[in-house]
């Protein structure tokens, strides 16, 4: 079977003027989480983060050592998208043996494979039992983040993209995700796709890791402070709002 390189980007499943309107009253202090419609606050806030307030807008997918693939929300719908994905995976599934599908991403096992199995049953893509089993049962799961637990105290705080990127001397994306809710609704979808570029670098960490075995505990761990030093000002300004 062959190694399917997948990452997914999402977005609050919001209009976009009703996204652009939340982001005003946010920004002048007319919403918080504790408004009255503090439900609106945290679609707006976290929606991207779960699939039951966020859509899905981008699969980025690789086979092998193909072309990669990018099946485009903003050009099809959600529902098309998750269609063809879906079908891609059966397919890839098909007839019986040891040799399993496997597919290879960061932080899947939390996130992506999670988002998409949710986000299928609500478009109704396949009976659940069949969405279960092709996305969840059958593939084998290699998941970056799960990899390296070991070596950060079996502590997922810290074991971001980037650091992992760094640690094995790959190109850092130095944008985070959530900027992509802003882009998608302001139809800025060029945006959204040279992010998926700078992050979709899966084949490539797949081949150090599988040629060269893991870093060491060390190297993670000079890459998660060089990670919190780079973003030192960020956290501290989160800490203050």
């Amino acid at each position: 079977m062959p190694n399917l390189f997948l990452d997914i980007e999402t977005a609050s499943d919001m209009s976009s003027e009703d996204y652009l309107k939340t982001l005003e009253d946010v920004k002048l202090g007319r919403l918080s989480e504790t408004s009255e419609d503090k439900g609106r606050f945290w679609k707006f806030k976290r929606g991207a983060l779960n699939p039951f307030d966020g859509k899905v807008i981008l699969i980025t997918f690789k086979i092998n050592d193909s072309y990669t693939h990018r099946l485009k929300e903003w050009e099809d719908g959600e529902a098309a998208i998750l269609k063809r994905f879906y079908e891609l995976l059966s397919d890839l599934q098909k007839g019986y043996g040891n040799d399993r599908l496997k597919i290879i991403g960061h932080n899947i096992l939390r996130f992506d494979l999670f988002f998409l199995y949710n986000r299928m049953k609500f478009h109704k893509i396949n009976p659940e039992h069949r969405l279960y089993q092709y996305m969840l049962n059958k593939p084998d799961i290699f998941d970056f983040l799960q990899l390296h637990l070991h070596l950060n105290n079996y502590n997922m705080k810290g074991l971001k993209h980037d650091v992992l990127t760094h640690a094995y001397d790959l190109p850092v994306k130095e944008t985070v995700g959530s900027e992509e809710s802003l882009h998608y609704h302001q139809h800025e979808y060029q945006k959204i796709i040279e992010y998926s570029e700078r992050e979709f670098i899966y084949a490539e960490l797949y081949k150090k890791i599988i040629s060269d075995g893991l870093v060491s505990r060390q190297r993670l761990q000079e890459s998660i402070s060089w990670y919190n030093d780079m973003h030192k000002d960020q956290h501290s300004i989160t800490e203050t709002q």
